[in-house]
């Protein structure tokens, strides 16, 4: 049987290269002209709309030509994704097997640069699917790394997790650790579990946890058959006042990763006030900038 990861990552390919069955029988939604960053709305409460870079480094596992940011195209990926699919922002990996800012190649330093440059908001995570690439490392370890990211990049909005699967007490003392360690201001988003009922009922069954973060974000991978507005719902009525994220979201608008999943749509329904679009090349944009009828699907749906 199949993990989970794998299970993702063998849908999240087919998305990516535009090969589930059922997608070459349904009309491509028209692709809306795309109003200024500086007026952009979206629907619902959503305020952020960010584009996945992650599997785009060659670090990812799930990297490939497909998926690559290069020297050719990265300034052609980001104008895309601004001008033609209408982010207004994107998810940049924390590698693990870097500890300095001089550690990362030229090529991310560059993109990072230039996503700033034309006012994107800039997320940042771990390239993990739980704990694995950490084994051996302390939690005051792990909690300087994501602190030394952020003191070298100063993203605007930092997830100390991605998928960890840790207990409610472990996240608080890392998340802890983490705050004590930061040297600039950054948002803080988590704990960034799979699936958003699961998500939802930890944190009513522990407040507290909520708290910890100043956005509370969840992914909904792994065929998540919860992600529907109820439950989206609930989460945003377990985080308390403090603004929800669908942090990792795969969906297309009005329908799932694969058929019968909950679509994004969902999400906006449900009071998230952020969405990250997995999987942003080429699930938004080829290596030309150009949208994809994914992206003109999301933007006749979220953009206002």
């Amino acid at each position: 049987m199949l993990d989970g990861s794998i299970r993702r990552a063998l849908a999240s390919l087919a998305l990516g290269v535009g090969l589930l069955s059922s997608e070459a029988a349904r009309a491509e939604a028209p692709c809306p002209a795309v109003p200024a960053l500086t007026v952009r709305r979206y629907a619902g409460r959503v305020g952020h709309y960010i584009a996945d870079l992650k599997t785009s480094f060659a670090e990812h596992e799930l990297y490939s030509p497909a998926t690559a940011i290069t020297r050719a195209n990265y300034r052609a990926v980001l104008d895309g994704l601004l001008n033609g699919a209408g982010v207004n922002g994107v998810r940049l990996p924390i590698v693990p097997a870097y500890g300095a800012e001089a550690d990362y190649p030229p090529l991310y330093r560059d993109t990072y640069a230039y996503a700033r440059g034309l006012g994107l908001t800039i997320y940042a995570s771990p390239m993990s699917v739980g704990m694995k690439p950490f084994v051996g490392w302390s939690d005051d370890r792990y909690a300087s790394w994501i602190a030394g990211y952020a003191a070298a990049f100063r993203p605007d909005v930092l997830s100390p997790f991605n998928e960890a699967g840790l207990d409610n007490r472990r996240i608080a003392r890392i998340t802890g650790l983490v705050r004590a360690k930061l040297t600039v201001p950054v948002l803080l988003m988590g704990p960034d579990r799979q699936h958003v009922a699961r998500s939802a009922e930890s944190l009513a069954r522990d407040p507290a946890v909520a708290a910890l973060f100043d956005i509370v974000g969840s992914h909904n991978a792994d065929r998540d058959e919860s992600a529907t507005a109820p439950a989206w719902e609930a989460l945003v009525a377990a985080a308390n006042g403090r603004p929800v994220w669908s942090s990792e979201n795969p969906a297309l608008w009005s329908r799932g990763q694969v058929d019968g999943l909950p679509g994004m749509d969902q999400a906006v329904e449900g009071g998230v006030e952020g969405v990250v679009a997995w999987m942003a090349k080429p699930g938004l944009v080829d290596g030309t900038g150009r949208p994809t009828a994914k992206a003109c699907e999301i933007a006749a749906g979220l953009l206002r």
